[in-house]
């Protein structure tokens, strides 16, 4: 007999899902006793359900396909909430299976084991839909919704409740395979955008994420238009940062100041719009309907997903666009003013150096909230999309390791190296032990300073080196710590000991850990990635 907990067994493998990112718990022991026989789904059981979540991120991002965890509700759902969190800001296709107290006790106040008072209400505000599977009779209708949900338009988490005495309840029906509905483009808002297009002197490009499977598309509207294209954190590697028209954000800056016309692929263009939009045509390539004039400022919105949208556009402007001068040459000499006026941010750009020297091509890095991250925003040669993993706008401290760790269990064959500093470090560390449970070769890059950097520079910035408070850190041994569980850990304490630190990381066969010490205080890359309006 099939019963919901079957059926959510088989929404998983209808979503093309091989594994489970999950931590067990009482109100979904039915579950879990089905899934014994589901030999083809194989459950990674993290140590803590933040890290449960975390893992489905990264499989998710890396991949550009859906991904699953399974939590018990109340504090197993709380603890999982950030890593939602992150999923929703950037580009996650989570399906997020959530247990749930009894039905009858729902609403009660009479304080079950791990009751909130709605839990729903919660998984709302983290997700773009959240399903309640009330019984056996609606299970079917309730879990396909969750899943045509899932795969329509912008890739953010989707959630199904489902009660501990529900899970066992008979179900009749069967699931349909969920398939990718995509919006068509506007005609009219097409032509209207490649006229505007034609017509402009100095058009840029700024993608994000949502353009991570545009990067053809990308590239030919570019050198059609001889348009600058840059990102601010998501779309790194959409373009090759060596094509001769990619710049970095500080440079796609002084652009916005001189253009006439913006083209946004993919992105909500939170940051460029704080440059000022005086006299500037924007259009908006973006599946979220949402985003097509957030800002109200008469955007010409192309609701599509990237690819489609940027094609269609590419097509309507061929015949009418002009001929455009190569901007090559001076697109190059802004790159190396670029470079000299970021020289003094040391030793983050050696360090990213030595990353990019031994790093495959389509390697990938996870960044967590450190100030590595920040220096590789500006200055690392992405080379191909999804490539850099990151939370996004959620900007979550200590997501870095499982992140991480769930992006590699996806994607066995491509090198991820996580960048992670002290301060993030342990509050996920303890999934290394998922990664040698399940030999998960992943690298972790942490950068000690005993601190939480980025705060105590900011302290000592504002308020003077005296002032500085709950910022300093006391660490263990971090290689006796990672060697503890079982991972290949090792401590280097210049650049020159990183290059074959990494290598040996790499090819390594399980995880590993190379931990480089790093002063408390590092130059500040913020005056680059926040800019005042141009315009």
């Amino acid at each position: 007999m099939t019963n919901v907990a079957d059926l959510a067994i088989e929404s998983l493998r209808s979503l093309g899902i091989n594994q489970l990112f999950c931590l067990p718990g009482v109100q979904n022991d039915d579950f879990f006793d089905r899934l014994v026989d589901a030999r083809d789904i194989t459950p990674i059981v993290a140590r803590h359900e933040q890290g449960a979540a975390y893992m489905a991120f990264g499989a998710s991002q890396i991949t550009g396909q859906p991904a699953a965890c399974c939590v018990v509700p109340g504090p197993g759902l709380l603890n999982a909430g950030a890593a939602l969190t992150s999923a929703y800001w950037a580009g996650g296709r989570v399906l997020a299976l959530v247990g749930a107290i009894a039905d009858h006790l729902k609403g009660g106040g009479f304080g079950a084991l791990h009751e909130l008072p709605d839990a729903t209400k919660v998984l709302e505000q983290v997700t773009k839909h959240a399903a309640y599977v009330a019984s056996g009779d609606d299970a079917v209708a309730t879990i396909q919704t969750a899943l045509d949900t899932l795969m329509t338009n912008e890739a953010r988490p989707v959630s199904i409740e489902v009660p501990v005495n529900v899970w066992s309840q008979a179900a009749d029906g069967l699931l349909q395979t969920p398939v990718r509905s995509l919006p068509t483009p506007d005609s009219g808002q097409i032509s209207r955008a490649a006229a505007l297009l034609a017509g402009a002197k100095n058009p840029l490009i700024v993608v994000g994420g949502g353009a991570y499977d545009a990067s053809p598309e990308v590239q030919e509207l570019a050198e059609m238009l001889q348009a600058p294209t840059f990102t601010r954190r998501q779309g790194h590697g959409v373009l090759d940062a060596r094509h001769p028209l990619w710049v970095p954000l500080t440079v796609g800056r002084d652009f916005w100041a001189e253009t006439d016309a913006v083209v946004g692929i993919g992105t909500r263009m939170e940051f460029p719009l704080g440059w000022g939009t005086k006299d500037l045509n924007v259009i908006q390539i973006n599946i979220d309907a949402e985003e097509l004039d957030r800002h109200g400022i008469g955007t010409i919105g192309i609701h599509a997903d990237a690819a489609h949208g940027a094609r269609e556009l590419i097509d309507a402007l061929a015949p009418i666009n002009p001929s455009r001068q190569d901007r090559s040459e001076d697109l190059a000499a802004r790159r190396a003013a670029f470079d000299q006026d970021i020289a003094h941010l040391e030793p983050q750009l050696s360090t990213l150096a030595a990353i990019r020297d031994v790093l495959p091509d389509d390697g990938v890095i996870v960044e967590d909230v450190t100030q590595m991250g920040f220096a590789a925003h500006l200055a690392f040669e992405f080379r191909h999309p999804r490539t850099f993993l990151t939370s996004g706008a959620a900007g979550t401290l200590g997501a870095g390791v499982a992140h991480a760790i769930g992006a590699q269990a996806a994607a066995p064959d491509r090198v991820v190296l996580n960048l992670v500093g002290d301060g993030g470090f342990l509050f996920s560390a303890t999934e290394l032990a998922t990664a040698v449970q399940y030999n998960i070769p992943v690298t972790i890059l942490l950068h000690e300073n005993g601190a939480y950097g980025n705060v105590k520079r900011i302290q000592s910035e504002r308020f003077g080196p005296d002032r500085t408070i709950a910022s300093t850190l006391q660490n263990p041994d971090f290689v006796a710590f990672g060697e503890s569980f079982g991972v290949q850990s090792q401590g280097v304490s210049s650049v020159d000991d990183l290059r074959p630190a990494l290598e040996s990381a790499f090819a390594h066969d399980g995880p590993s850990l190379v931990v480089a010490q790093m002063d408390a205080i590092t130059p500040n890359p913020w005056p680059f990635l926040r800019m005042p309006a141009v315009r």
